[in-house]
């Protein structure tokens, strides 16, 4: 009796679901990576039993896995090698501290930079790699969908410096905790913390292996950002986690899997 492939159901630009994503090529777990354009993922997130419309969301047959968390807890459960396992308590603190906080507001910051006044930045890294039945579905929701986003994540006019500051002091905690010329986080590997705080600062970082940031288009404000952040010492080790930890990103999303 054969198997099908565990699922990874992604947003292109979501920094969550490459968190989600680097940790089953970490642990070389044979997935088929699916795409979903935003608004239509909430009405598909329901029909596979998915208990919230969150994404990343791993299908593993009957099973429903969702968040980048969970799906980093289950691939240190399917993994051979105990070695590579991502998980130990400092790990979790830092992961917990970058989730709230940094991804929570670097994805703020990203739109509403460009949500509001660039939409046609955003889009085509949201649409990335979604088949052309869900991306016409897509589209036509998307007027309705941009609005909803900017309310779910609460886009004032304010809300670009709000984030923007938030971020500064996560940068500087970072960059004290680095000081001591550490490689890695939490302990002395790699491990769930880092892939945590380098996919989440990536968008800023723009690694190479990660073709859906270094090559998409950005308004002037976070071009700014990029350029002001690119030489502190957390985005040049993200840059450096890319480079060391992240041998199969150019796999994993080029081409993607549609469904």
């Amino acid at each position: 009796m054969t198997h099908s492939k565990p699922k990874l159901i992604t947003f292109g630009i979501s920094h969550f679901c490459e968190k989600a994503r680097w940790a089953l090529d970490w642990h070389a777990i044979d997935y088929e990576e699916v795409s979903w354009p935003p608004g239509l993922h909430g009405i598909l997130a329901k029909r596979c039993g998915a208990k919230g419309t969150t994404l990343p969301i791993l299908l593993d047959g009957d099973t429903v896995i969702q968040g980048s968390g969970a799906i980093i807890d289950w691939a240190d459960e399917k993994s051979r090698d105990n070695n590579r396992r991502l998980t130990h308590a400092d790990a979790l603190e830092v992961e917990q501290r970058a989730d709230e906080v940094i991804g929570c507001h670097a994805r703020r910051l990203v739109y509403a930079e460009m949500l509001p006044r660039f939409p046609q930045y955003a889009k085509p890294a949201l649409f990335h790699n979604t088949s052309k039945a869900h991306r016409l579905i897509g589209d036509m929701m998307w007027p309705v969908t941009r609005q909803i986003m900017m309310r779910m994540y609460d886009i004032t006019p304010e809300a670009a410096s709000e984030s923007r500051g938030k971020l500064e002091v996560e940068l500087d905690w970072l960059d004290d905790k680095l000081n001591d010329g550490r490689s890695h986080l939490a302990g002395d590997k790699f491990s769930r913390a880092d892939i945590t705080v380098a996919s989440l600062l990536a968008f800023f970082a723009r690694p190479q292996k990660m073709p859906v940031y270094h090559e998409m288009s950005i308004p002037d404000a976070l071009a700014s950002d990029y350029g002001r952040w690119r030489d502190r010492p957390v985005i040049r080790w993200v840059v450096t986690q890319y480079q060391n930890y992240r041998t199969s990103a150019n796999e994993s999303l080029t081409p993607g899997v549609a469904a």
